[in-house]
Parts: C-alpha cells; structure tokens; sequence
C-alpha cells in the first residue's frame, strides 16, 4: 500500500496484496506517493543513533550490555559485515530475577508467534502478513481469528484465497475454512496487483467487511463482501462503485519540447485503497480509495478520491450504500483514520509539504465533515498514528523525536500539547482533563495493520501512556536513531511520570491485555542504534514501575515484531 522516502536504515513498506514489491520506488516518487509514509506512520522509518539515556535505569544495563542465554543455548545469528567486532547477539530469552509474568502474547513479524510469558517457549504458527491479514480474538473462548490472504495459481491465472483460521492459544491453526478464491491477475505495469483489499471487523470480532478495488483497463471496480465468523462465510459481493481513472492535464510546454531520449514518458497509475472502518456498533462503515495518475512529462499527474458510507444490518449485512462527501474533504493518501468516539471517526495528516504543520479532522456517523484543527509538530519529528479514547473522545498524538504530546477533544477539536525534556524523568503536568468515563482505547487503523508500528499506549487503568522516544542521530554514525526508552505519561494531566530506559532500540510499545508493557526492538542495531548482530525482539516491562520481567531476544530479522490485538 505504501512507499517510504528513500531507506534511512530500517524500513517496513506494507505493500497490497499479490505483490511482492509493490510499485517501484521510482515510480512511486515520481507521482509524488512521498505523503503516503507519514498518512501510514512516519515512525515506522528509522536511521538511528545518539547519546545514551541519561536518566535512571530501572534495571541493571550490565545485565543487558552482555546477555548470557538462560535455559537451553539458541543458534546464534549470523554476524554480517557491517556489525561491529565483539557484538554479541541477543539470546533467545533473557529473564531477570523475580516475579515470573504468566499469559500469552501473539506477534507478527516475518512469521506469526506466540510468545508464553511463564514458560518463555516460542511457537511459531500459521504464515500471516500484517499488512494483509486480519488477526483478531475471537468473540468468545481464547487464541485468535485470522482472515487470512494468501496469493494462489489457478489454471486461469494468479488468484487471492481468502480463509478463515482458528488459532489455538498454543498458536498452532486449528480449524480453516476456504472462504473465497478470487481471481486476481498479473501485475500491472506499474507495478500493483489489480485487487487489492482491507478489512474492518465489527468490536466484538463476530462480523466485517472485506472491501475490494479491482482495476480492469481503465476503471477500478469497487465492492465489499460481509464477513460472517460464526457462519464461515462471506456473503455476496456487493458493487459500490465504478470508478474512472482520472485524466492527464497536457504536459508543459518545456516537457513537451525536451528531446532527451532518458525520458520515455511512461504512464503509471496507483490507487490507494481500499480503505475500510467500522463504527463501534457496527451498523456503518465506511470505504474510500484515492486514485492517482501521472505521466514522466506530467509528474504531478491527476488525482481523484472517492468515499461511501455503507449501512450495515445487525448481521453485518450491507443494506444501503451511498456516496459520502463529507469524506472526500479527506487530504490524499491519508491513513492515520478511526472512530474516536461512538459518534465520530477522524483523521490525522500531514499537509503535501511536511512543515510540521498537521490537520486533524471529525466527521459524523452520516459522514458529515464536522470541521478541523491545525496541529503543529516538528518538521522532522516522527509522529506516529495516533491514540483514541473512544469513551471520552480524545486524541493523543505522539511525536517520538520531538517528545511532544497532543491532546484533542473529538467533538469541540480543543487542543492542549505537553513537550517533554530529553533527559527529565518528571515534569510538571497540564490541569486534569481527558475525561472521566473508563477508557477504551484504539489505534487508527482498520483490522489489518497497515500503519505497523504504535509509538503510544494507553494503560488498562486510563490513568498513564506508555510511549517510546527516539534520540538524534549523530552524522558519523551509520546506524539508526537510538532509543530513549519509554516514557510514562500521566493520562490526565499529561505530565511525565517516569521514565525506563531500553533494553534494545525501540520501535513501539503495546499494553497487554494482562496489564504489561511490550515494547518491541528493531533488528540489526542495539539499543544505541549501533549496528549489532541482534534480532527482533521484545520486552516485557512491568507496568508500575517498569522493571523488566522478560525479553525475548530472536524473534526473526526481517521486521520488528508487532502485538497482535492491541
């Protein structure tokens, strides 16, 4: 679905589906798709290094700057030429003295794996995407429900089979049902498969929707198939909308007269989208997709966004679809969107030129745009998607290299912002406010995740945030932005609380449903951003005062592990 600007180190594309590296790099540069990064989370493109944390450790780093295995020894990671001399690897798991924590964790990463806390053993399961496949809990019982997408060949051609997966709380895939075999196609010449796809599940996880775009000549065809996990069935697929490629102005006159024989003057055409949300009640949902289209001799090319609003019945069942113009205000290529509250979805973007200044905006459940707010952030901040209490209504938004939080209130768009001192423990706080109602948090994202990483969590209790920050990263370094551990904020107030230093170099952070706090390592650096033999890993802290319970150190090289559920 995305392109990054240009690798600074570590980067995850997610990419739609039946492609294996979705349109090309250059191609997607020079249609301008540099905007998608940041409307799919900007934190997840990292190049990093800087000074160590200089506040109070809540843990023995020596522990850490030379780990032994304990238990059984692991294979140890292959060592690769730019890794400095004497790096160790990570061990398999690393387990302090004291209290043992006990529940189960499912990530994704290059595999899916369930990680038990009390016995430290590792299960790697059924093959799952994160940027494709929907893993959810189930709505009753335990383990986790996958819509799982997986490309296929048929005597026909390349297709897309859909199933639906019961995972056991082992990680091991129980049932499976073949849902659909859609035909799909060769990639375009651009680059992109013609179908691709999202997924939104109703709270609850009984039914969604799996909406579709498939291109066909010059017309992308829009539909979406309820999901019905109780049944093991989709349901018909439904047309929403056709949908023309949007013409090309005429190239500039200065184009037209070059005569470099570089310039092939290739047409390239990308749709973004898919997109899909649920409402918490899961009676509407909304669907809407930009296209683009752009030529080398008119880069900036042409583009147009498309929107409906589905009426769902109780079932799930698509009743009534209609065109939602409050959405088409949407800025393009803007992903950071999620209901917030009951009655409201929103959004957060960045505008074209990445000032720093970003737009915050609410729509109804009719798909009534209800206005915006500017948020001004660093220019060279890493904001990542934002936060939502949907039971009160508010917005958190996280700049991890500027240690900035805002706060806003989704339905009369009031803003307060709190910016943390890079080597402070504490800080003062705002006057209380966030509301009072139980929280109920959830990211900006549909089922699938498609923005990766969440650089801020909420605590079970509503009463702190747990959010990762990142340190500079110096010129003479080739490694990554180091990690400032995490930073405990006070929900409330939004004063800084605490702070915990890493235990590799973080990238996100997740609260367990058992209260803990995941915080999950980049591969190959560590926790300074030096490049090091490590692989993936994640951390357990504990929520009260941070001490690290358990880290689990091999979790894979190809991509950080992401906390299914969260």
């Amino acid at each position: 679905m995305t392109d990054r600007r240009g690798d600074q180190g570590f980067s995850v594309a997610p990419q739609r589906i039946g492609n294996d590296g979705g349109p090309g790099r250059s191609r997607v540069r020079r249609i301008g798709f540099g905007l998608v990064l940041v409307a799919a989370g900007a934190v997840v493109t990292v190049a990093w290094l800087g000074p160590r944390l200089n506040d109070r450790p809540s843990f023995d780093t020596a522990f850490f700057a030379t780990p032994v295995p304990s238990g059984s020894p692991s294979a140890t990671p292959t060592v690769g030429p730019f890794s400095p001399a004497g790096a160790t690897p990570l061990p398999e798991i690393t387990r302090p003295d004291g209290p043992i924590p006990v529940g189960q964790v499912a990530v994704q990463g290059d595999v899916f794996r369930v990680l038990d806390l009390a016995s430290g053993s590792i299960v790697s399961g059924t093959p799952t995407q994160y940027y494709r496949d929907a893993v959810f809990p189930p709505s009753t019982g335990s383990g986790w429900t996958c819509i799982c997408l997986s490309d296929g060949d048929d005597p026909d051609g390349p297709t897309l089979q859909v199933r639906l997966d019961n995972i056991d709380p082992s990680g091991r895939v129980g049932v499976t049902t073949p849902l659909a075999t859609l035909p799909t196609g060769p990639l375009t010449a651009d680059g992109q498969s013609p179908l691709t796809t999202d997924i939104a599940m109703a709270d609850g996880g009984q039914h969604g929707l799996l909406a579709l775009a498939r291109r066909t000549g010059s017309t992308f065809q829009f539909s979406a198939l309820t999901i019905d996990v109780e049944g093991r069935r989709l349901g018909p697929a439904i047309r929403i909308a056709n949908a023309a490629i949007p013409a090309l102005p005429s190239p500039s006159p200065a184009l037209t007269a070059t005569e470099d024989p570089t310039i092939s003057d290739q047409e390239y055409t990308y749709v973004d989208g898919p997109h899909v949300r649920m409402s918490p009640d899961g009676r509407t949902a909304f669907i809407w997709a930009s296209i683009q289209h752009a030529r080398d001799s008119v880069p900036d090319g042409a583009s147009a966004l498309h929107a409906w609003r589905a009426t769902l019945g109780p079932d799930g069942s698509i009743e009534k679809v209609a065109e939602a113009p409050g959405l088409l205000g949407l800025p393009m290529y803007c992903g950071l969107v999620g209901f917030a509250a009951a009655d409201r979805m929103a959004w957060l973007c960045p505008d074209r030129f990445f000032s720093g200044d970003w737009h915050f905006g609410t729509l109804d459940l009719d798909g009534n745009a209800l206005g915006t707010a500017d948020v001004t952030l660093d220019p060279n901040g890493n904001v990542g998607e934002p936060l939502f209490d949907r039971a009160n209504g508010m917005a958190y938004i996280w700049d991890a290299s500027a240690l900035s939080i805002v706060r806003i209130d989704v339905h009369t768009l009031a803003i307060e912002k709190a910016t943390f001192d890079p080597i402070a423990e504490s800080s003062t706080g705002l006057a209380p406010g966030g509301g009072s109602a139980p929280v109920d948090w959830h990211d900006s994202d549909s089922s699938v995740q498609q923005a990766g990483f969440t650089s801020i969590s909420g605590g079970l209790d509503g009463q702190r945030l747990y959010a990762v920050g990142f340190g500079p990263l110096p010129a003479s370094d080739p490694g990554n932005l180091p990690s400032l551990g995490i930073f405990v904020i006070d929900r409330s107030t939004l004063a800084l609380v605490d702070r915990w230093a890493p235990a590799a170099d973080y990238i996100a952070v997740t609260t367990l449903p058992n209260g803990l706090v995941a915080a999950a390592g980049l591969p190959g650096v560590d926790e300074q951003g030096r490049l090091a033999p490590w692989e993936a890993s994640l951390t357990i802290h504990d929520a009260a005062d941070g001490r690290i319970l358990l880290r689990f150190g091999q979790l894979g090289s190809d991509s950080p592990a992401i906390v299914v559920g969260r």
